[in-house]
């Protein structure tokens, strides 16, 4: 159709893409690095505080997540490379909830499930429905329970601590118990738990780095640890002699690590503002509902893949469109 045959009388809208696209020039790859950059605090206590059985994780995972993602890349031809770094960053997030004594089929067994079945069977970034790395822990923790017990894969780790997760002990002794531990000792990762998950002090310097370099949106952070603290403070209020201050909650387990790392993920999380707070305000009330009344101590994947599966309902909430006028004046 010729310019001049189009009927401008009648048309009085314009098509435009659904979604808001963030653009700033930066590719896969840089992206994933400035993640890898966030997450090398977190790397670095992790070493530190567990020795060679971190690394030893944490290599692994790398290891077998981008091999598996090169085979696949092999078997089925994609335009995404193996070389943009996101296996890596997958690896080192999933690496953080593994306890420090996981032997090697486990690594492997939860490298496949996320790179494979999480990531490449719903055709790579961008277009899986759920963070990969915690839908693979999620089925690795159903599937063998006992492998998880943070407790048990820290028993011969020697520091001057309680040697029992915070929650479970809060859960089976009630609010008085959080006295056994102190808060500097939380802050700075010296509790029971995965090798990386409760390192808050240094998940959280990797937050804020994320935040200052706009790698992600202040809403879903800040709103996941409100509506955590709020759920807690509630919760404390109505049985003070079972559960502990929200202060304690959000020092103990994942709570900053689902805040920054995982709640905020791109593929998984809204592009709109007001979904963005919905979606970190839900998820943080379910992660202190699932800690308190089911039988899991931390509640970490199945929060997340929760609020994941919410996330395209709550990105319907769009804002006003301004500007979209009638074009007869054009």
């Amino acid at each position: 159709m010729k310019y001049d045959e189009i009927d401008f009388q009648s048309a009085k809208t314009l098509n435009v893409a659904g979604h808001p696209h963030w653009r700033d020039g930066t590719g896969l790859a840089g992206l994933q690095k400035i993640w890898l950059l966030a997450l090398s605090p977190a790397i670095v206590a992790s070493i530190w505080l567990f020795g060679m059985k971190s690394a030893r994780i944490m290599g692994l995972a790398i290891a077998f997540s981008v091999l598996l993602e090169a085979l696949c890349n092999a078997v089925v031809k994609t335009k995404e490379r193996t070389t943009n770094w996101h296996s890596v960053t997958l690896a080192v997030l999933f690496s953080f909830v593994m306890p420090c004594d996981a032997p090697w089929w486990l690594v492997l067994v939860g490298c496949f499930i996320m790179i494979v079945i999480g990531k490449k069977l719903f055709g790579g970034y961008g277009a899986y429905p759920v963070h990969p790395a915690m839908l693979s822990y999620a089925m690795l923790l159903v599937s063998w329970p006992r492998r998880f017990d943070y407790t048990a894969s820290c028993s011969l780790i020697d520091w001057p601590v309680k040697m029992i997760e915070p929650l479970r002990l809060i859960k089976t002794g009630g609010s008085a118990m959080a006295d056994m531990y102190r808060w500097q000792d939380l802050l700075l990762g010296k509790q029971v738990g995965g090798i990386g998950n409760a390192l808050v002090l240094y998940l959280l310097l990797g937050g804020i780095l994320l935040l200052i370099l706009r790698q992600v949106p202040w809403q879903i952070p800040a709103a996941f640890l409100a509506g955590h603290g709020l759920m807690a403070w509630i919760l404390c209020l109505i049985d003070p002699d079972q559960f502990a201050s929200p202060f304690f909650y959000l020092l103990s387990g994942s709570t900053v690590f689902a805040a920054f790392f995982l709640a905020p993920e791109h593929t998984t999380s809204p592009a709109n503002r007001l979904p963005m707070f919905i979606y970190g305000l839900l998820g943080g009330v379910l992660l202190m509902l699932i800690r308190a009344f089911s039988v899991y101590t931390d509640g970490l994947a199945f929060t997340i893949l929760l609020i994941n599966l919410c996330y395209p309902l709550l990105d319907k909430i769009t804002p006003r469109v301004l500007g979209i006028e009638a074009v007869r004046n054009a």
